[in-house]
This record gives structure tokens, C-alpha cells and sequence, in this order.
């Protein structure tokens, strides 16, 4: 029989650390009353009580069982022996709650029901005013879903959920939050490469892409290709080539570097620049000048004499000089002597130049664009200002229209600009320390392959392990756990994990969920669209939230399909135009075919 307590359940039974077993009370049904409420006990997620003195230590259930016991009378139901384990989160004492366990239950202590004052104890006095708001409690829709600001950006989050699980619409509502609840110099940096968020950020934010839509305030994203680290950028530009040519290149920009800073002011000293330094120079001299070591012919052997060009080039055009042709046997013209065989290498330097696809990259605006000294009208500091010091608390970079080839390496490129900047800003006002930064990573399995290696792998990896330090949090969005890095997943204080079904995907979540909660995964699969499981740092405790729907829903989510079978059929005359927008690599009629 139930005790005179209606809301004890049972009995502590045995504890393991943190993981309490606790043993049911004889024929307790499975639904009891309670002021007028009815509960389920024994729901994966439900909260349980354990009172110790003037203590209340606070559980959730994460799994429930039964063991055989002998049948006394074969007319009433064999409950035997049940049972569920719960894992401790916290404790209160009176009306103040912290996630904490400063003692822990033993045999026989009572196990009671959470009602709606204990409820109201936990999530009360917990985040208060430090906190932003996005859903409700889905047990008790009366409570708001607060997540902890501090602790969501300082200590790194995963958001994870199946395809059409409600992921980008949690994201949307995410930014909305912080542009709109009184953070008035917030400032989150999202890297979007399906184009997603555009529609959703509305008025709070700009977004920057490849051939922009200037008619709806986008604003043309550049990359400038003087600031990628020399491995980089020889990856992307030249391919792949011998030691000796690799360190011929190498060396070459790095004196065009330095020739370059002499004119900066003020002048960073000459030991420290190397060939990975963010100085600008040329490249479509350093193009010309290496074609044309390769094709100079001389007029004597042993180099000696060097050849008139009978077609002059020009840097800027790329057009290479055009020397004699080298004569067969011992006779004149002969060809250079010394050549680096760079021909392959400096053919592929000049399609990328003159791909519009790049020009994002090679041919970045009039504004970062090197002249033929390899001076800028302006520097990274304006690039990084243009970016996240405007007066909008949201950036979005869509970088959906670059080439997928290299998205790896200009996505690195962009977070590794943004943080060193953070990193050299120290306690400047407009650093980390004094404005922190959220970063924004969708499609995360994309720059993060698990045991891969990348320059998005290497920045990212880098801003998890060390960003806190320096005001710089990460917020890792994905489909597939599996395939990210499980060192990144790690550093992650809190876990949002919308509906998750792929078996895999659940163990990794549930391996990367803190405080021994990991059996909560098993409630991924049965959640609902748009409702998630909130366990770590930015919610004190394990919370099963419905996230409201987003003011403006970004275009990644699903199509009706109904509405759009019932209408008119089109006639097929926009299969031009899509052509059209395949050619010029862009959804937007700008009136341009690139965006230098």
C-alpha cells in the first residue's frame, strides 16, 4: 500500500557514486494522484526527491526495470521486484537550489515524486536573470526553458538532431534570443554552407556571401588570398610540387612580404615576418615573374645573354612573355639552364585567377585587391570590422557559393583570421576578454571530420581546446555526431540533442553526455520535432525543452509538399532561367557574373 505520504514511491536500494538504484513500493501503481495531478512514475526523464534532513537531493530517472519474484495469489498481478535507477544532478536547501551533491543517500532512504513546488525550486532559483529564453519545460509548460548565457558561450555546446528534426529552427531561435533580450553587444558570428539563415536573421544582423543580393542588404563576402597561411594557400593555388620548388616559392613571397611591410606603418620588425604572415603582396606578379623564369631563353649557353621576348606580357591580364623558341643540338637560342619546372603548377595558379569562382578569394574587391606593389587600400582590421564590430549583434557567412574543393580551407582561413584577431585584441575593448564571440558552426561533420586533418579541422580544434581563454565559444551544429571529431564533441559543456535515430549517432551522443546521463539517450528517438534534451553547463539540470518556433523560419526546413502538389503546374519556362543561375554561380540576378 502506499504510505501516508502520497507522493513517496520508494526506497533507496543500493548507490553507485552518482547512479542511485531505488526500489518501488509493493502494488504502487503505475499512475498515482497527488493534489488533484496524476504522475507516471517510472518515466525516462521524470525527476524523483530524495529528502536527507533539511537537504533535498534532486534525480533523474534514466532506467526502469523488474525482477521475478514467487506469484502469492495467481488472481492479482505479478509486479515482483521493480525498480529504476536515477542519476543525482543536485540539491536544495529550502528554496535554493544548486547543481551540486554534497552528501549522498544510503539504504532505505525515502524516494519521493517531484511536484510543481520542487519544480519551481530547481528551475527558479538556477539561471535567473543571467539566462535567455528559448522554449518551455515540455513536462510543465508553465516554465520557461532558460539557458545559461555565460556557460553556453564560454564552455563550448553541440546542437544534434536527425534531418527534419527541428535543428536550424532551434538555431534561429537561438539568434533571436540573443539579439533580442537586452544583450546589447552581443555578437555571434554563424558560418552557414547551405545559405540557410539569411531569411531568419531579419534585421538583426548582415550576411555576407558570394554574389550577394544587394537588393536585400547582403554584402559581398572576400577572402583575401594573402592572408591564408603558405601551406594553404599552395594547396589551393599551386598543387602539389617538389621540396625545392616548394621552398623556392615559399621564399619568394616571404621577401615580397617583407618588401610590402616596409610600407605599413607602423613596420612589425623584419624577424617576424614569414611566408604565413597576414601581408599583403601580388600574386598575379609572382605569377608573371615565375612564368617567365621558366620560359626565358639566352642567346649564349650557361644562361648568358638573355633573349629579347618577341611578345611582351602583362601581370595583370596574364599574359607571359613570349621568348625564342630553344634551338635543337648546341646552336642559339638555348634554353634556361636552371629551370624549376613549375609549368604544371603555375598553369593551375592561372586558371584559378581567372575562375570567377575564386574571385572571392584572388580578386577580393577593390579594397583588398594588392596593386601591382602589393599595397591595399585597406587591411585586415577593416576586413574583421566589417564582420563582427558593425552595430548588429548577428554576422552570417554564407558560404555556400565557394567551391567545395577548397570550403575547408577558406572556412579555416576566415575562423583563424577572426581568432588570432581576438587573441592579439588581449583586454582591448574590442577583444574577447571585453566582448566575447560566439561562433556558429553549421554542418559541423563537413569541417570536422572524425581522423581527418584540415585548416577548418586545425582552427576549430584549436578555438575548443583554447577559446574560452580568450572570449571565443563554439556552438557545433550537426547531423551526424559520428562523423565529427570526438575531440571537438568533448570539449563541449552542453549538449542539445534534438531527435536522433541512427543508432550510432545516439551511442556517440550519448558518450559525450555528462554526469553519467548517457542512458537519456535512449529517449532521442521518441522525441518530438522541435524539442530537445538539454544536459551540462548551460542547464543545470537534464531538461527535456519544446523550443519555440522562430519568428522567421530559415529555408532549410521541410517543403509543403501538399500545398505545392495542389497548385497550378508550372509550365517549365523557369528551366532557362535555372540554367542561367547554374552558369553564373549564383540564385541572384545582380547583374554581374562575380563579386570582384
Amino acid at each position: 500500500m502506499i504510505g501516508k505520504n502520497p507522493t513517496l514511491i520508494g526506497h533507496v536500494d543500493s548507490v553507485n557514486g552518482g547512479v542511485v538504484t531505488v526500489c518501488l513500493l509493493d502494488h504502487m501503481p503505475t499512475l498515482v494522484m497527488v493534489a488533484g495531478q496524476s504522475y507516471r512514475i517510472g518515466q525516462i526523464g521524470a525527476f524523483v526527491r530524495i529528502p536527507l534532513g533539511y537537504t533535498q537531493l534532486y534525480a533523474v530517472c534514466t532506467l526502469v526495470g523488474a525482477a521475478a519474484a514467487p506469484q502469492k495469489d495467481p488472481l492479482e498481478p505479478n509486479h515482483g521486484h521493480r525498480w529504476i535507477s536515477v542519476t543525482l544532478f543536485g540539491e536544495s536547501v529550502g528554496d535554493s537550489f544548486e547543481r551540486c551533491v554534497s552528501q549522498y543517500p544510503t539504504i532505505q532512504d525515502e524516494v519521493h515524486i517531484v511536484t510543481p513546488d520542487d519544480v519551481k525550486i530547481i528551475y527558479g532559483s538556477t539561471l535567473q536573470d543571467k539566462a535567455i529564453t528559448v522554449g518551455h519545460i515540455a513536462a510543465s509548460s508553465g516554465i520557461e526553458g532558460r539557458l545559461d548565457l555565460a556557460k553556453l558561450v564560454a564552455r563550448h555546446s553541440a546542437i544534434v538532431g536527425s534531418t527534419g528534426a527541428g535543428k536550424s529552427n532551434f538555431v534561429a531561435v537561438l539568434l533571436e534570443a540573443l539579439a533580442t533580450q537586452g544583450l546589447k553587444a552581443s555578437r555571434v558570428l554563424v558560418i552557414d554552407p547551405h545559405g540557410e539563415y539569411a531569411s531568419s536573421i531579419g534585421k538583426y544582423g548582415y550576411t555576407f556571401r558570394v554574389n550577394p543580393d544587394i537588393s536585400k542588404g547582403e554584402k559581398p563576402l572576400h577572402v583575401p588570398f594573402w592572408a591564408l597561411p603558405f601551406d594553404e594557400l599552395r594547396d589551393i593555388a599551386f598543387g602539389e610540387m617538389q621540396p625545392a620548388s616548394d621552398s623556392a616559392i615559399r621564399d619568394e613571397i616571404k621577401e615580397r612580404k617583407k618588401s610590402t611591410a616596409l610600407t605599413l606603418t607602423p613596420k612589425p620588425p623584419e624577424t617576424a615576418i614569414t611566408s604565413d604572415s597576414p601581408i599583403s603582396f601580388n600574386i598575379r606578379k609572382l605569377w608573371f615573374d615565375f612564368d617567365d623564369f621558366e620560359r626565358q631563353t639566352f642567346n649564349q649557353n650557361q644562361g648568358r645573354d638573355l633573349c629579347t621576348p618577341t611578345t611582351i606580357g602583362d601581370s595583370e591580364k596574364l599574359i607571359s612573355n613570349i621568348y625564342p623558341k630553344p634551338a635543337l643540338g648546341s646552336s642559339a637560342p638555348f634554353a634556361n639552364p636552371t629551370p624549376r619546372r613549375l609549368m604544371k603548377q603555375l598553369e593551375l595558379l592561372k586558371s584559378r585567377l581567372q575562375d570567377t569562382r575564386f574571385n572571392f578569394l584572388f580578386n577580393p574587391g577593390p579594397d583588398y585587391t594588392p596593386d601591382v606593389a602589393g599595397k591595399t587600400l585597406k587591411d585586415l582590421d577593416t576586413l574583421v570590422q566589417t564582420w563582427i564590430g558593425h552595430d548588429k549583434p548577428i554576422t552570417v557567412l554564407d558560404v555556400s557559393g565557394m567551391p567545395s574543393e577548397i570550403l575547408s580551407t577558406v572556412v579555416g582561413t576566415m575562423l583563424r583570421i577572426v581568432y588570432d584577431m581576438l587573441f592579439w585584441a588581449a583586454d582591448l575593448s574590442v577583444g574577447g576578454r571585453k566582448q566575447p564571440l560566439l561562433i556558429v558552426l553549421e554542418e559541423a561533420h563537413i569541417f570536422l571530420p572524425e581522423g581527418k586533418d584540415s585548416p577548418a579541422h586545425r582552427t576549430v580544434t584549436k578555438i575548443a581546446k583554447e577559446g574560452r581563454k580568450y572570449g571565443a565559444g563554439l556552438c557545433i551544429v550537426t547531423q551526424r555526431p559520428t562523423e565529427v571529431e570526438s575531440t571537438v564533441l568533448s570539449q563541449c559543456g552542453t549538449i542539445i540533442a534534438l531527435r536522433v535515430t541512427n543508432p550510432r549517432d545516439r551511442e556517440r551522443v550519448a558518450s559525450t553526455m555528462p554526469d553519467d546521463l548517457g542512458a537519456l539517450a535512449g529517449m532521442l528517438p521518441s522525441l518530438r520535432t522541435g524539442e530537445g534534451l538539454v544536459i551540462g553547463e548551460a542547464m543545470p539540470i537534464p531538461s527535456r525543452i519544446q523550443f519555440y518556433r522562430a519568428n522567421n523560419k530559415p529555408i532549410g526546413g521541410d517543403p509543403d509538399v501538399l500545398a505545392a502538389w495542389m497548385a497550378v503546374r508550372p509550365d517549365g519556362s523557369d528551366y532557362k532561367k535555372a540554367l542561367e543561375n547554374w552558369r553564373r554561380q549564383s540564385i541572384f540576378n545582380t547583374g554581374e557574373t562575380n563579386n570582384g
